[in-house]
């Protein structure tokens, strides 16, 4: 019988091949073990993850361009906690507490010799029966400030006015629940009338009533429009006195007293970094 012979060193070559057969094979057996340690070490160093609690959801809101951030805490859309990130650190606001988020804007104006734009920025939040707050947040981009304070927030008859107010750059508008305390009467509150509506800029003190000329024009004649079919003696006097204020305002005369006390902003704090 004619056998094929097989030289030496090619029998030791293939002697090699069996043993790292073999070793693949112990490998592939041992694959599944070792990728369940890999995955279970490496779950163990990763960063923990606190799950939410049943309805609470986090909501970030930013102003875009600035260093501040508002963080709200909901459960089913109503405010649990708020807390507004600076560079200055991290602030609890109580103010919004109970109250569910509205909307926000923001309003820009440039100051300084870099042409830095400093920010007013006004979140709305209310509750059920359309009371609630206003935050209004000013950052000083020169200063390295951020100015915190809150007005207070309801519907007013202005709400029914489908109109626009051309109002300059940085300017905003804020209805207030009531009117001033004019002539020693106590200041109208209610839905049904029509309130003081003041103009909020940035300042060097933070967000504050600036008398704008120019939107004061707009806002008497709405007014005036508005309250044609009044006929209550009362309603009709304190507007008149609304009135008289606006025209005052609209050609540049200083608010009375009565509308500066009438203002209804509470300041929370001030925050500084450098």
């Amino acid at each position: 019988m004619i056998q094929e012979k097989i030289p030496a060193t090619q029998g030791k070559e293939n002697k090699n091949e069996e043993r790292r057969k073999r070793r693949h094979r112990a490998l592939l057996k041992l694959l599944p073990a070792l990728c369940l340690l890999f995955f279970t070490v490496c779950a163990a160093f990763l960063p923990k993850t606190e799950t939410p609690r049943d309805g609470t959801t986090v909501k970030a809101i930013s102003a875009e361009g600035f260093p501040v951030t508002l963080m709200l805490e909901q459960n089913d859309g109503m405010i649990q906690s708020a807390w507004l990130r600076t560079p200055a650190g991290t602030r609890e606001i109580d103010s919004m507490n109970g109250l569910s988020f509205v909307s926000e804007w923001t309003y820009t104006t440039t100051r300084g010799e870099y042409d830095k734009d400093n920010l007013l920025w006004r979140t709305s939040y209310t509750n059920f029966n359309g009371d609630g707050v206003h935050l209004w947040i000013g950052i000083s981009a020169t200063a390295s400030k951020a100015y915190i304070a809150t007005t207070p927030y309801s519907f007013t008859k202005w709400d029914n006015i489908p109109a626009k107010l051309i109002v300059p750059r940085g300017t905003a508008i804020y209805i207030s629940p009531a009117l001033p305390f004019y002539d020693g009467k106590e200041p109208q509150n209610n839905r049904e009338s029509y309130s003081f509506v003041y103009t909020i800029r940035m300042t060097p003190q933070g967000p504050a009533f600036v008398p704008v000329p120019s939107v004061y024009r707009q806002l008497s004649e709405l007014l005036q429009a508005g309250i044609r079919g009044e006929y209550s003696p009362e309603n009709r006097l304190a507007y008149a006195r609304t009135l008289d204020e606006f025209n005052k305002l609209a050609e540049g005369n200083p608010p009375s007293p009565e509308t500066l006390l009438g203002f209804p902003i509470s300041r929370i704090t001030t925050l500084s970094w450098k």
